[in-house]
């Protein structure tokens, strides 16, 4: 697919039309997630014995499962995790969370997985503290301000809890950008960009999945069972920009990084969105922010 047609794809794409929301509304589960106990999906501590509310917790989340939202954003500190560690640990489920509301539009998670590392199946607990914010209409962020697996060991300590975005790179500040320029492949400035090859598109399915996913989610918030249905996607076409004139496959795993991701739905949805991922240069700080345009 040539630029320009991509280009247009971003313009046209408008508000989910109807006919899409029946399609996923035909898919649900004919359980509802209404019929889970409120307390299981809802942190509200009642009970002074720490141990006791975490054990009772787990339990109930084995029993009825996590809220979609802690999934998301628990692999999202598990992905954060990976791309620092160059490790490929693998997300198998929620154990326990807590949140925090710090003002109306920011949550602050501290979630416990289980994760497997492929390499000899082992199985640990997985602690991610991630923020999640909506900065404004159509634009999410999802910064892990930790991310490590338990029990934590002295020098992993909290010292670095608040994210400072003062220290992230200039290039990389202010409003998000715009859609890909027609001409960003071969203009002046083509060094910066890379198109993932098909190979590579397979090769990063997972994480490139996750970050699709992020990207309904600034849309639909609160149709959760609609994004869970939407999967698989297809990824159509990746570009990625640096600052700098790297090497092109390790623009890819750069730290800073803006990605333009064209891709479909299950339904046959067309999608665009950007992320742009960035780090204060602290250990486990990275931030995902997304603007989606469909």
């Amino acid at each position: 697919m040539g630029n320009g047609m991509w280009n247009q794809e971003a313009r046209d794409l408008t508000e989910e039309p109807s006919q899409s929301n029946e399609k996923l509304e035909d898919q649900r589960p004919q359980e509802s997630s209404f019929s889970i106990p409120r307390h299981v999906w809802v942190h509200r501590r009642e009970e002074f014995d720490s141990y006791k509310y975490y054990k009772q917790q787990r339990a109930d989340i084995a029993k009825y499962g996590p809220h979609p939202k802690l999934v998301l954003f628990g692999r999202v500190g598990l992905h954060c995790y990976n791309l620092r560690k160059g490790t490929n640990l693998q997300y198998l489920s929620v154990l326990n969370f807590d949140r925090y509301q710090w003002v109306t539009s920011i949550f602050s998670y501290c979630i416990t997985l289980e994760v497997m590392d492929p390499v000899d199946n082992s199985i640990y607990e997985f602690e991610a503290k991630v923020r999640h914010a909506v900065e404004n209409k159509g634009c999410l962020s999802a910064i892990t301000t930790g991310c490590r697996l338990k029990p934590k060991t002295p020098e992993e300590e909290d010292k670095y809890f608040l994210w400072n975005k003062d220290l992230v790179d200039d290039f990389f500040k202010g409003d998000m950008p715009e859609w890909i320029r027609e001409d960003a492949l071969t203009g002046s400035d083509k060094l910066q960009y890379y198109e993932m090859k098909e190979s590579e598109l397979e090769e990063e399915k997972e994480w490139l999945h996750l970050y699709a996913e992020l990207a309904l989610f600034s849309k639909w918030k609160s149709k959760l069972d609609a994004l869970e249905h939407a999967k698989p996607f297809k990824m159509k076409k990746i570009v990625v920009r640096t600052k700098e004139n790297a090497e092109s496959k390790k623009k890819v795993k750069a730290e800073n990084a803006i990605f333009y991701i064209s891709f479909k739905t299950r339904c046959g949805r067309e999608c665009n969105f950007i992320i742009r991922k960035t780090t204060d240069g602290k250990p486990d700080h990275f931030s995902l922010e997304v603007k989606c345009f469909m």
